[in-house]
């Protein structure tokens, strides 16, 4: 006998709460809701049951959360760019659940495999119909008696009646042991090779969650998700990897984001990011006052005595970080770089080797600005009177022309190497 039996008959079609005999039974709440619903049903008051089936379903969808995992859903949330809002202090179902969404609450569901698609849409039309021809607004386009039986037909086979899914055949098998448990080298090797095997919904709840436990700063999760968040990296796409970014950029904006007891989550994140290469997925305007702050560092290592040692040990970090400068900072971090790279009347640091990507990699327009620097920047300038800096300014718009192809940038090139000449 199912969980949730539809019966049309006349001249009362009913919605009977039974017994359930599947893995995930209806709870207390839940009976009582689909009971009412079934009396109001009966009485021919449908947008009133229609909104009763809706409440039992979203409750059942909570407790489907909570029984399977509700790092899992965190993980989910994280992973699509959003704050959670779960209370897990709450003493209700209701209590924690209160903070979070309608839509968020389906989306995490959907990708953790709880509910189905089909499941999820009905969820949403009911949620448009009992917003829009249910009891609680006026409406001409009231919800009728085969609408609501249609809704929970389709609720019953595709979400009271179905199991939960094993987390131990799935991504959610691995989170219990990753927080709690500290691993050793064979061990992780054999959760490496796990997670290799995920598909692409997995690899994405599992992301979610070794980025929370990244943040979260505990351990043994923390060495964990040293261990094992680089493995999802390099499977993520693109658009998973700038969850990372705009996460740190959150922390950046609001240091209320923050919830580690060390307050660290910010270092933490920006440290992993360096270490896959993943800078480039923070927004601009966060990653503009990274790159300032190394500028600074910089010109303070250049404009310091017997200095050289400074610029080469602010230079390596800078190489770390890569060449991902927005525009809003170029202009002040590339007067650093120029500053370094041409040296002094005495000869340059080796800071240049590390600095060497900054200038390769640069498209043409951005080539057109640092030689428009040699003109226009005092920072830039201000030691090419010397006979060695300026031969390295004139050796680096040499290179600066080699790389170009129009005739006009060209002619600019040869006509701002003739300025650096006469000075």
């Amino acid at each position: 006998m199912s969980n949730l039996q539809i019966v049309q008959s006349m001249p009362a079609p009913q919605i009977l709460s039974l017994e359930s005999v599947s893995s995930f039974p209806l709870d207390d709440s839940e009976r009582k809701m689909l009971s009412t619903a079934n009396r109001l049903l009966t009485q021919e008051f449908y947008p009133q049951a229609l909104v009763e089936i809706w409440n039992a379903s979203i409750r059942n969808i909570r407790r489907r959360i909570e029984n399977y995992g509700v790092d899992l859903f965190i993980a989910v949330e994280v992973e699509e760019g959003n704050k959670s809002k779960f209370s897990p202090k709450g003493d209700t179902l209701s209590a924690r659940w209160e903070g979070v969404d309608f839509s968020n609450l389906l989306a995490g569901a959907k990708n953790l495999g709880l509910i189905s698609t089909k499941s999820a849409k009905t969820l949403e039309t009911i949620n448009w119909m009992r917003n829009h021809a249910s009891s609680a607004h006026e409406s001409d386009e009231e919800v009728g008696q085969m609408e609501v039986l249609s809704f929970a037909m389709i609720l019953e086979q595709n979400l009271f009646s179905i199991p939960l899914p094993d987390p131990g055949h799935s991504v959610g098998g691995l989170f219990g042991p990753i927080k709690s448990k500290a691993f050793d080298a064979e061990e992780l090797s054999v959760l490496t090779d796990q997670i290799k095997s995920f598909n692409q919904r997995d690899v994405r709840t599992c992301f979610g969650f070794l980025l929370d436990l990244l943040s979260q700063g505990s351990e043994p999760g923390l060495a964990n998700s040293h261990s094992l968040l680089p493995i999802c990296w390099a499977m993520a796409p693109d658009d998973l990897k700038k969850v990372a970014g705009f996460k740190y950029h959150n922390y950046d904006l609001d240091k209320d984001a923050d919830s580690s007891s060390d307050k660290g989550a910010k270092t933490r994140l920006l440290e992993f990011l360096v270490s896959v290469d993943g800078i480039k997925f923070i927004p601009d305007g966060a990653k503009a006052k990274i790159y300032r702050r190394l500028a600074k560092q910089l010109a303070e290592a250049k404009n310091s005595d017997y200095g050289f040692a400074k610029e080469e040990a602010v230079s390596q970090t800078i190489k770390q970080f890569g060449p991902n400068v927005p525009r809003a900072a170029f202009e002040e971090f590339y007067q650093e770089v120029l500053s370094v790279w041409i040296g002094n009347y005495w000869r340059r640091s080796a800071a240049h080797l590390d600095l060497q990507d900054f200038i390769s990699s640069l498209n043409t327009e951005s080539l057109m600005i640092v030689v428009e620097m040699f003109v226009n920047n005092s920072r830039v300038r201000e030691e090419l009177f010397q006979v060695k800096p300026k031969a390295q300014a004139l050796k680096i718009l040499g290179e600066i022309d080699a790389k170009l192809t129009f005739a006009a940038h060209k002619l600019r090139v040869a006509a701002v190497a003739q300025l650096v000449q006469a000075l």
